[in-house]
């Protein structure tokens, strides 16, 4: 990956690791979605969210302790206030509010626009140039999303618009977090997720008081599951997103959301029955190719980089 974020780098074993790391983390993100919708049955979603990630907090907390990473200050912190504010706060507030209305593999459609809203917050503050083919690929990538959900189908009927506007504000959201934790100074990953949780649970806890719900720990025995689960696949996740994100692009690593739905509707069918058909491996294909389409970027020749640095001088000189 280029210092500039502009795309991914295909060569160094630093790069294989990080597609390890990504990849890895998409399995575990697999199954989030399918969690949050077993934790709603019984937790009220917002105070479901503050809970999950106020023990994650304390989580990284924990390793921030152990590493003795310094706490952030100045403009660090404020980035890592504003991840928290975007990434958790906002973001998670609109996914477990859509998740009771909207079915699992739709909302992974609408947050597969959250590659799109970075290409356009990342090029709006000069942290990427804008590339035509990132868009183009993003557009078949949610194509193939599409084709896999369903869409079209009674599934799309019987979801609330305000669910979906929800899902759509949490996409934004995720962009604005990725794109804050590019634009303000580099923070000890452990401290930033340590911070960004810590705020993003005060502020769901807040809605959640305003919004009267009920706070309750959970009792039933699928619940439990799902809550630990989405513990230690927050911790996981998390740490995942900043490892990938310090050595990709902020637009390249959000396309996960365009292949969380592969996972997601394979654990959905194991754990729900759902049927597996054949638009499953149809809409694959789209969204591995748009991805792939939209993520690699074509390195420069070393004729036509020469004569770029060259007109470079040129100007610096004259």
């Amino acid at each position: 990956m280029n210092a500039s974020g502009d795309g991914v780098s295909t060569a160094g074993g630093k790069n294989a690791l990080t597609v390890l790391v990504f990849v890895s983390a998409l399995i575990v993100t697999g199954g989030n979605a399918v969690a949050i919708r077993y934790s709603n049955r019984e937790l009220d979603p917002l105070f479901g969210a503050a809970l999950r990630f106020a023990l994650a907090a304390l989580v990284f907390g924990a390793v921030m302790a152990a590493q003795r990473a310094a706490f952030p200050r100045g403009r660090q912190l404020l980035g890592a206030l504003l991840y928290g504010v975007l990434n958790f706060g906002l973001a998670y507030g609109f996914i477990y509010e859509g998740l009771r209305t909207v079915h699992a593999g739709l909302a992974q459609i609408v947050l597969a626009a959250a590659p799109l809203a970075t290409i356009l917050l990342a090029a709006a503050f000069r942290i990427e140039v804008f590339r035509w083919r990132r868009l183009g690929g993003t557009l078949v990538a949610i194509l193939g999303i599409a084709v896999i959900s369903g869409i079209g189908t009674s599934m799309l009927s019987a979801s609330s618009l305000v669910g979906m506007a929800a899902m759509v504000a949490a996409a934004v959201s995720i962009a604005g977090g990725a794109v804050a934790v590019k634009r303000f100074p580099r923070a000890p990953a452990a401290s930033l997720n340590a911070i960004g949780m810590a705020v993003g649970a005060l502020l769901l806890a807040l809605a959640s008081a305003a919004s009267s719900e009920r706070w309750a720990l959970p009792t039933q025995g699928t619940t439990l599951v799902a809550v630990g689960f989405l513990i230690v696949s927050t911790v996981i996740i998390f740490a995942a997103f900043l490892f990938v994100l310090r050595r990709w692009s902020a637009s390249a690593t959000t396309y996960q959301f365009l292949l969380i739905p592969i996972p997601s509707v394979i654990l959905s069918s194991l754990l729900d029955a759902e049927p597996l058909t054949p638009t499953l491996f149809l809409g694959g294909l789209l969204v591995v190719g748009g991805a792939y389409a939209g993520m690699h970027t074509r390195r420069p020749g070393r004729r036509r980089s020469g004569a770029s640095e060259g007109r470079k001088r040129l100007r610096v000189t004259s």
